[in-house]
């Protein structure tokens, strides 16, 4: 067995000790084949995702089900409709998510800004996926939150043009006071959360940040 494969056996592995149910595929279309068959005739809600616009799940699940993207909400209607969604996103039978960072030790790492996404995460659905592309996965939870200081919200900032000091350069996170800061809390889960199933979906591909 190569280190590659012994790395990704051993997180899965981990999470499975942590409760969660776990698929694995080698590339991002199986995996959307793979929700696709599994959600159907659900309200489904979005937490925004890089990772998820890649597999094209929001066009695939809408054919059988009712699906409410929070980002897509906003970006027509604007700041009121986007906060709607996300409360209505809460609410559904199913929720989609991506990672910030996943460690071989079983845990879940997601920085947010507005808290919707984490919120979506937590509590109140009938099952949660955790959509995420192996670039996230690292060792431990400290390298996660390394992660997710010097590549994913300093990237997603600058993706999403917001006036904050990391998104001038994509590089590195400055702990800054800005309004449009998207750092404002952290969740880390240790363990999946009581009562309700929650699956991990690893893809063996680079998706998102």
């Amino acid at each position: 067995m190569s280190a590659y494969e012994e790395r990704i056996v051993r997180t899965m592995e981990a999470f499975r000790r942590n409760r969660y149910d776990v698929s694995r595929f080698v590339e991002c279309t199986a995996a959307a084949d793979y929700l696709t068959a599994e959600i159907r005739g659900k309200r489904v809600g979005f937490g925004d995702s890089e990772t998820l616009r890649a597999l094209s799940l929001y066009e695939r699940l809408s054919v059988h089900n009712e699906v409410i993207d929070p980002p897509r909400a906003g970006h027509i209607g604007g700041i009121e409709a986007f906060l709607a969604a996300g409360r209505e996103a809460l609410m559904t039978d199913v929720f989609l998510l991506s990672a910030n960072a996943i460690t071989e030790q079983g845990q879940i790492l997601n920085m947010d800004g507005a808290g919707n996404r984490v919120a979506g995460s937590l509590f109140g659905h009938e099952k949660t996926y955790f959509v995420v592309g192996i670039n996230k996965l690292v060792p431990d939870i400290e390298a996660g939150i390394e992660r997710i200081h010097s590549i994913a919200a300093p990237r997603n900032a600058h993706r999403k043009g917001k006036k904050t000091p990391c998104a001038k350069d994509g590089t590195r996170c400055y702990d800054c006071a800005a309004l449009e800061r998207i750092c404002n809390a952290l969740t880390i889960h240790y363990k999946k959360m009581s009562y309700r199933p929650m699956e991990l979906v690893l893809i063996e591909e680079e998706l998102g940040l």
